[in-house]
């Protein structure tokens, strides 16, 4: 019952995200909405893979700007917004930053995980809001974070990627 009601929320969030997309890019080339981008693609994927996910992030500083901002999100209204103490410090540290914390009334674990190129340069953060488990504890979520967050490395080889259309 539990997994058919995330998966279920999941399909709802997608189905928001493509209404929300379709509404903002009337009018627009589908290179200026994230959206469009390959690394929007990476965070439905990766909540599609993990249903222990209830929200997902890309951040990172996009191509002719100096602002980190989150370029990919669970959530489209968080897409523009400026980066905070969690990627700062992920990035600072090249470790992840474990946060337990109240989001919408609900507790989670929100942890942000370091995203390195092929040759090991740190290009973004992954930002993963896990729910808290019976019994779990910040240093499970943290290794189970990493693990998550290598599997988003093998499918974004370079920055630029980040930022490429979707096809």
């Amino acid at each position: 019952m539990l997994v058919t009601s995330i998966r279920l929320s999941k399909i709802m969030l997608f189905a928001s995200s493509l209404i929300v997309f379709v509404v903002t890019c009337r009018g627009q080339t589908a290179t200026t909405s994230a959206s469009a981008i390959y690394a929007q693609q990476v965070v439905s994927e990766t909540l599609a893979a993990h249903p222990e996910l209830v929200g997902f992030e890309v951040a990172g500083i996009p191509p002719g700007e100096t602002q980190c901002v989150t370029i990919a999100s669970s959530e489209p209204k968080g897409i523009g917004e400026k980066c905070d103490k969690d990627e700062f410090g992920a990035m600072r540290t090249n470790k992840p930053f474990v946060e337990k914390e109240k989001e919408n009334g609900r507790e989670v674990y929100d942890v942000t995980v370091p995203i390195h190129d092929v040759d090991g340069r740190i290009i973004a953060t992954a930002g993963l809001d896990f729910k808290p488990e019976p019994g779990q504890n910040a240093t499970q979520v943290r290794e189970r974070s990493q693990k998550i967050a290598r599997e988003v490395e093998s499918k974004i080889k370079s920055k630029e990627m980040l930022f490429q259309e979707k096809h």
